[in-house]
């Protein structure tokens, strides 16, 4: 008989050590009835249980002090409650651009992550996985979607994703390594191009009529994965007019854009994971540098607000829309520097 109730902390405990110590191909010595003795819950309620004051063991985990722990829980309904606004927001910005998300997502986790307790030295590392984990659910969406239409051309997309994985595996490697501070940098140089690009630049340029073929097409398919990984975005906004510069169908290049993001979103995802798994400084409940609680809230009301943004997009002409959505770009881009800077 139990001497004290479990709490809802100890039952997703024991839900987890069932899942991950379960015996394939041997027997696992850990008492699946005991919460906490999974290599997956010790890693998401590690952060968690150190914020409680509570002692680590594999075996339950002793009450901490009521008012810290209400706290923290205060502070986890609240991330819940302002990310579930965020993922309304970006969605129906993406919806209304017609874009994926990634450069309208990586501001805003910089601007509120910090608000919710994320430490400077990890910021950028937590907004550029969990931005990548969030790419997964639209590209598989939209990939099937553009494959439904004819439009994705499967033997050009095959030689395309070796260069993808080269360069979000380099990527991936390469993240923890750099601070807030460069990979910031990074990421706001890119949106600039970007919206520069769309301002000015868009059908200007032409490499030739033939698209790029063989070890050409995996270098550029390598910088495309590798500029992806380092800026928390799906690769797409690069894909397009990279891959329409160099002549391929823009039908076609926007076909291989959607698809690059299921690459790059899932190499990223677990590299981000790997790499951040023993990182400190990280919010609770994450896997990495996977905030597995913002994933959770935006996925579902990204989904929902994106067809309202369609809907209110189709009332402008597209070239209004393509000049805010530069003008945006522009403006967090000088923004984040002048962050930077001051």
């Amino acid at each position: 008989m139990l001497t004290h109730p479990i709490d809802d902390h100890q039952r997703f405990g024991w839900f987890l050590s069932m899942e991950i110590n379960a015996p394939v191909g041997r027997q696992s010595h850990a008492d699946p009835t005991l919460p906490g003795s999974g290599p997956l819950w010790r890693s998401l309620t590690r952060r968690h249980a150190d914020a409680l004051g509570r002692p680590q063991s594999s075996a339950a985990r002793s009450y901490g002090s009521g008012r810290t722990e209400h706290r923290t829980m205060d502070d986890l309904v609240l991330r819940i409650i302002i990310f579930a606004i965020v993922g309304l927001v970006s969605g129906f910005i993406s919806g209304l651009f017609g874009i994926g998300g990634s450069t309208v997502r990586l501001p805003i986790f910089i601007y509120l992550l910090p608000w919710v307790g994320i430490g400077q030295s990890v910021l950028m590392h937590v907004a550029s996985a969990t931005s990548m984990a969030l790419v997964i659910p639209s590209a598989i969406t939209a990939t099937r979607k553009q494959y439904a239409l004819g439009n994705l051309d499967v033997g050009f997309y095959k030689t395309w994703v070796i260069g993808l994985f080269v360069g979000v595996a380099l990527g991936a490697i390469l993240l923890p390594h750099g601070s807030t501070e460069i990979l910031q940098t990074l990421f706001a140089v890119y949106i600039l191009l970007v919206g520069f690009y769309i301002a000015f630049g868009r059908g200007r340029f032409s490499s030739g009529d033939a698209p790029p073929s063989g070890s050409k097409r995996i270098g550029i398919a390598s910088f495309v994965g590798l500029v992806a990984a380092l800026t928390g975005t799906s690769g797409g906004t690069l894909t397009t007019p990279i891959l329409s510069t160099c002549g391929l169908a823009l039908e076609k290049a926007i076909a291989i854009a959607s698809a690059t993001g299921l690459v790059t979103g899932s190499i990223a995802t677990i590299g981000g994971i790997l790499s951040g798994w023993h990182a400190p400084d990280l919010p609770s409940y994450s896997l990495g540098y996977v905030d597995v609680v913002i994933f959770v809230v935006m996925m579902p009301t990204v989904m929902i607000s994106a067809p309202w943004g369609v809907s209110v997009g189709e009332k402008f002409s597209e070239t209004t829309l393509q000049r805010t959505y530069a003008a945006l770009l522009i403006l967090v881009g000088l923004d984040l520097l002048r962050r930077l800077t001051f």
